[in-house]
């Protein structure tokens, strides 16, 4: 599941980065207040999401990024971070299948 353009090598990136337990894009204290159900995106919240992933790919360095994340309505925010868990988690799972 991705909610980013193929050639984007930032989000990839981060992705990766996540697989390793570091989530720049995020604030520490954001980490305790976000929302993660465990329930699916929905079809609308997948599309939403992939127009914020576009707003971050946009941007070249991790501060702009960053920035534009912070601007982000809490709404937003939470949704942008639980399609990044989704994306964290499926590429531990395609690294590791003994973990299904």
């Amino acid at each position: 599941m991705e909610f980013f353009h193929k050639d984007s090598q930032s989000i990839k990136s981060l992705v990766e980065l996540g697989v390793h337990g570091f989530f720049p894009l995020f604030e520490d204290h954001w980490q305790g207040t976000m929302e993660f159900s465990k329930k699916s995106l929905t079809g609308k919240e997948k599309v939403q999401a992939k127009k914020l992933f576009s707003r971050i790919a946009g941007h070249r360095g991790i501060n702009r990024k960053k920035t534009i994340v912070m601007s982000m309505s809490e709404d937003e925010r939470n949704l942008l971070a639980r399609a990044f868990m989704k994306m964290v988690e499926m590429k531990i799972l395609d690294s590791k299948p003994g973990l299904q």
